[in-house]
C-alpha cells in the first residue's frame, strides 16, 4: 500500500497552498484531484486568446491571501479597477467608493454624501465580529435613512458578500471586505485565476509535493477515531497518518463516514451566483468598465481593461447576478436579466461575441456565514475533533477571510494545526524538521506586504 504523511483531497487554492506549507516542513505530500485539471473553481478557459474565468473573480488585496503568497513567496501581476459607477434607473453615475468620487458624483445629494460619508466612519471604526449576530438588511434598514443611499449600501453588500439575500447574510463578512475594499483596490490577475493557480502549483512541487489530477477520492479510512488513508476510484488503498480534505462540505460528508461530522455540515448552505462570461471582438463602451446596479441584484466588470485576459483589441465581459442561498429561482430568467444588464452598459455586444458561458449556478463559497450562526465564528474548525489526523479547509473552514481569503487563511491554520498535532505526538524530529529545516513563516500573521502582486 503506497504511504504519504499526509494527503490532501482537492486541488484548488486551498489545496495547493495546504500542500506548500507542509511539503515545505518537509513531509510527504500526495494532492489528488478528481477534475482533469488543479485549480478548482480559480480555473480558467482559455479561449482563442481570451482567459475566461468561471465568474467574476477579484482579489481583495491586504486579506489573508496577500500575507499567505508573500509567506510563500508568490507573485502574479495584477490590475485595479478604475472609474467604477453605480447604474440606477438606466442612468450611471461614478460610484462614492473613494473620497474623490464621494465628492463628485451626482448619484447623491450634498446632504446624501454627508451621510454616506458618516455611515462609513462608524462602520470602519466598529469590530466585524462585534456585529457578527446581526444582519446586513437589519443595520442598513435601522441606519439608512435616505433612499439612495438605503440602496447603494446594500448594493454594495451583494458585491462584497456574492449574496442576494441580505436578511440571511452576516454584518461580520461585509464588514471585513468593506474594510478591505476602502484601504486598498481589489485587483484583477493577468490570465485570470489560472496564472495564481500556476504559482501555486509550481511553489508546491518545488517543495516536493506529489500532484494528481484526475484521481478522484471515494472515502476516507479511519479505525478507532484515527485516520488511517484514502481509497481512490480505482479502488487503490492510499495510507497516511494525516488527511486533510480541501473540499465542499457536501464531499466532506460523502468521504467521511461519522455521524456527527455530517449532522454539523447539514446546516451548512452554500452560495451561488448567475454568471455570463463573455470574450468580445472589442468593448463598445470602455467608459462604462464597471458597474453596480442598485435596482437589482446584478454587476458587471470588464476585466480586460485592467488584466491582461483578452488578445489586443479584444474584451472579456463578466456579468453576474447574485442569489438567494434559500432560493436559487429561475436560471432562464437570470440569464435574460444578465444579457439586459450587458444590452444597457454595452450596447452592441450581442454582435461582437466570440465566446459566451452561462453559469446558472456557480458555488462561490461553501458556507454562508449567517447572522443566526454568528457570522464567521458559525464555520467548522480546521481541525475535526471527532477524527484524529483529519483537518478541514476551504473557503468555509475557520474565522478569518471571505470567499479567496478563507481559502488560504484556512489552508495556512490546518497546516499550522497538523505539524503541532504532530510535534504533540511524538514525531517532531521527522515530521517537522524534515530535511533539516523546520517551518516557520517568514512573518507573522499581520504582515502587511504591499509587492506580493505586482500592478500591471
Amino acid at each position: 500500500m503506497p504511504q504519504k504523511d499526509v494527503v490532501i483531497v482537492g486541488g484548488g487554492l486551498t489545496g495547493l497552498t495546504a500542500a506548500t506549507y507542509l511539503a515545505r516542513a518537509g513531509l510527504q505530500v500526495a494532492v489528488f484531484e478528481r477534475a482533469a485539471h488543479l485549480g478548482g473553481r480559480a480555473a480558467t478557459r482559455q479561449q482563442q486568446g481570451y482567459a475566461l474565468n468561471r465568474g467574476g473573480h477579484a482579489l481583495y488585496a491586504g486579506g489573508a491571501a496577500t500575507r499567505v503568497l508573500h509567506e510563500l513567496a508568490i507573485s502574479v501581476p495584477a490590475g485595479s479597477p478604475r472609474n467604477v459607477q453605480a447604474l440606477l434607473q438606466g442612468q450611471f453615475f461614478a460610484y462614492p467608493g473613494e473620497p474623490a468620487t464621494l465628492l463628485s458624483t451626482a448619484l447623491l445629494t450634498g446632504a446624501e454624501k454627508r451621510e454616506l460619508l458618516t455611515l462609513l466612519a462608524r462602520l470602519v471604526l466598529l469590530r466585524p465580529g462585534a456585529l457578527a449576530s446581526v444582519s446586513v438588511q437589519t443595520w442598513v434598514d435601522q441606519h439608512a435613512r435616505s433612499e439612495r443611499v438605503h440602496r447603494l449600501l446594500l448594493a454594495s453588500a451583494r458585491t462584497l458578500t456574492y449574496s442576494a439575500n441580505l436578511e440571511l447574510i452576516s454584518m461580520e463578512p461585509f464588514l471585513t471586505q468593506l474594510r478591505l475594499s476602502l484601504r486598498r483596490p481589489v485587483l484583477y490577475i493577468d490570465g485570470g485565476w489560472q496564472t495564481l493557480v500556476a504559482g501555486l502549483q509550481r511553489a508546491a512541487e518545488r517543495a516536493g509535493a506529489h500532484l494528481s489530477s484526475g484521481v478522484p477520492v471515494t472515502a476516507v479510512l479511519q479505525d478507532a477515531g484515527q485516520v488511517r488513508g484514502v481509497e481512490l476510484g480505482d479502488g487503490r488503498l492510499y495510507e497516511a497518518r494525516a488527511v486533510v480534505l480541501a473540499t465542499e462540505p457536501a464531499d466532506v460528508t460523502r468521504l467521511v463516514a461519522d455521524h456527527r461530522l455530517s449532522q454539523r455540515l447539514a446546516a451548512l448552505r452554500p452560495l451561488s451566483v448567475a454568471c455570463l462570461d463573455v470574450a468580445l471582438q472589442r468593448l463598445p463602451r470602455p467608459d462604462r468598465p464597471v458597474a453596480l446596479d442598485l435596482d437589482q441584484p446584478r454587476f458587471y466588470s470588464a476585466q480586460s481593461l485592467f488584466a491582461r485576459v483578452a488578445p489586443a483589441g479584444g474584451a472579456v465581459l463578466h456579468a453576474l447576478r447574485y442569489l438567494d442561498p434559500l432560493a436559487l429561482g429561475d436560471a432562464q430568467q437570470h440569464e435574460r436579466e444578465l444579457e439586459e444588464l450587458l444590452d444597457v452598459a454595452q450596447p452592441g455586444w450581442r454582435a461582437l461575441v466570440v465566446k459566451r458561458f452561462f453559469l446558472p449556478h456557480l458555488q462561490v463559497m461553501g458556507a454562508v456565514p449567517t447572522a443566526n450562526g454568528k457570522g464567521l465564528a458559525g464555520r467548522p474548525e480546521p481541525r475535526v475533533a471527532e477524527i484524529d489526523g483529519l483537518y478541514l479547509a476551504g473557503d468555509w473552514v475557520g474565522r478569518e477571510g471571505y470567499l479567496a481569503d478563507a481559502c488560504f487563511a484556512s489552508a495556512r491554520q490546518a497546516a499550522q494545526l497538523l505539524l503541532s498535532d504532530l510535534a504533540r505526538s511524538g514525531s517532531s524530529s521527522r515530521w517537522l524538521v524534515g530535511q533539516g529545516q523546520s517551518w516557520r513563516p517568514r512573518h507573522s500573521m499581520g504582515y502587511h506586504a504591499p509587492d506580493v502582486l505586482s500592478a500591471s
